[in-house]
């Protein structure tokens, strides 16, 4: 079934809220990044033409980008918008939720006492199923004259008045788009002095992604793979490998890898360098070549090369920090990871380089872990013995697999400090009930125990293939948008019309192609 078929479908079992046909402008690089630039460099391009004065003003984290505008110079600030020509909208910002837009040649019914105004065009994917309206916009301010001096309408990241003739100075795209990398700067715009300080809680330094990837169907992996477990089964025969540690679920690839950099590079395209650690494989779709992205293989990171090959995900993930050239700030995500909606760096770390993590409401039994184990619990098990003798405290909480925001410093000391876990976990060529998981749990309860990690919250939701509701859930999650990441995770072998459901949705959710995609 066709993308677009699909989505009609789903649409009419969820109506959604879509521009009028005709008004979204179809853009074959649509984002919410796209969209926020497109629409900030209209309004200062028309403001500019008209010779209506104006300065961006750095929002907060969860606003659009915003021109402020003397408010004697409101008339012709909208009238310039309006005789534009350009499919314009626009309505009042309210406290809460998305503005109601109407298109601006209305203006006039715009109240005079609204002293904030979102300005937004629809733009649209080829396939239609990504629309971007009033959500990425602009926010045009009317600050008000006292005496020699603008007062903002409401607050923003830095101050709430500035001298009203003072003139304009340029300011980099990162102090005014949260979505914009603070060390890649590409273009400027007019703004006041005031806001090109550098806050307390800026984060300006560098946030690279890492990724673990294996493609189960590889013939060539499959046989290495078949021939280590026949090995460890003969030559460490008390050793304990979990039923779960081998099922071809774990490896199962369905291009999940390819969305998820969609969705990292539509949601957080702050990121400044991406890493995929293989083992020996590179995506036929992926560019090699591109600046943004490097593939790294596990030779190149384990300290012991002599235990490879591993096919364990809790030995990998002793080795991340190895990455030469890796920054010091990194999410680590898994294949079935997912971004959902925009999400400013600010979610997952503080400007004084404190991390967030996010602690799930599953919990990790008591007891130590036996033979058949699941591995996620044993390994839980396993760090709760570290903490406690450690500092007395007890881990009781999983985390939710979301992106995990992350140290490498903080990583080495752990590795410094428990080198025989590390070393232990880094040679169990699959999971085992000896395991620590240190990405996924441990670095962050001990980040958190020595300052260094806050627990936050994500809006997040964890879809397992398998069940009978999935399509239902899928068919929600498209609809609303409005989880900030999401798990597509398989606890048991799916069938191929599972499958093809997954892909559906995924070439739905997230239709722009990362830019190291090959065409």
């Amino acid at each position: 079934m066709p993308v677009a078929t699909f989505y009609r479908r789903l649409r009419r079992r969820l109506p959604l809220t879509r521009p009028a046909p005709g008004t979204a402008l179809i853009r074959p690089d649509a984002s919410p990044l796209q969209a926020r630039r497109e629409t900030l460099d209209l309004v200062c391009s028309i403001l500019s033409d008209a010779g209506v004065p104006f300065f961006c003003v750095r929002p907060l984290q969860v606003r659009p980008p915003i021109v402020a505008v003397p408010e004697e110079e409101r008339t012709r600030a909208l009238t310039a918008l309006a005789r534009s020509g350009r499919p314009l909208h626009a309505g009042p910002v309210r406290f809460r939720g998305v503005p109601k837009v109407t298109p601006l040649r209305r203006a006039s019914r715009l109240r005079e006492d609204v002293r904030v105004v979102r300005v937004a065009m629809y733009f649209a994917s080829p396939s239609h199923t990504l629309v971007l309206g009033p959500e990425h916009g602009c926010d045009l301010e009317f600050w008000a004259r006292d005496g020699d001096m603008l007062a903002a309408p409401r607050p923003n990241r830095a101050c709430d008045m500035v001298p009203a003739d003072a003139e304009p100075v340029p300011g980099g795209e990162e102090l005014f788009n949260t979505l914009v990398p603070a060390v890649r700067r590409t273009r400027t715009y007019p703004t006041r002095p005031e806001f090109l300080r550098r806050l307390i809680d800026d984060i300006d330094f560098p946030i690279d992604a890492v990724y673990t990837w294996v493609d189960g169907s590889d013939p060539e992996w499959r046989a290495r793979r078949d021939r280590a477990l026949a090995a460890e089964s003969a030559g460490r025969p008390d050793l304990r490998i979990s039923a779960q540690a081998t099922c071809e679920a774990r490896f199962t690839s369905r291009d999940e890898l390819r969305y998820s950099l969609r969705s990292l590079m539509m949601h957080a395209p702050w990121v400044n360098h991406v890493w995929i650690v293989t083992d020996g494989q590179v995506p036929a779709w992926l560019d090699t070549s591109h600046p943004m992205v490097s593939v790294v293989d596990h030779k190149e990171i384990f300290t012991d090369p002599s235990v490879l090959p591993v096919f364990n995900s809790h030995a990998i993930e002793t080795q991340l920090h190895h990455i030469d050239g890796l920054a010091e700030f990194f999410l680590y995500l898994n294949d079935d990871f997912f971004l959902g909606r925009p999400m400013p760096p600010s979610l997952f770390f503080e400007g004084n380089g404190v991390t967030r993590f996010f602690p799930s409401t599953a919990h990790v039994p008591f007891g130590d872990p036996q033979a058949q184990e699941s591995p996620v619990h044993a390994a839980g098990m396993n760090n709760r013995r570290i903490i406690e003798e450690l500092c007395g405290r007890t881990l009781t909480q999983k985390l939710k697999h979301a992106p995990y925001a992350l140290r490498r410093s903080l990583l080495y000391e752990l590795e410094e400090r428990f080198p025989a876990e590390f070393a232990a976990t880094a040679r169990n060529k699959f999971r085992t009930s000896s395991d620590i998981s240190v990405v996924s749990s441990l670095a962050h309860y001990y980040g958190y125990l020595s300052g260094r990690a806050v627990p936050g919250y994500v809006e997040y939701t964890y879809v397992d293939l398998s069940l009978r509701k999935t399509p239902a859930k899928l068919r929600r999650m498209l609809a609303r948008r409005k989880h900030d990441a999401f798990c597509l995770n398989d606890t048991a072998p799916t069938t191929p019309e599972q499958d093809e459901l997954l892909r559906r949705f995924l070439e739905a959710y997230f239709p722009t192609p990362a830019p190291f995609e090959l065409t």
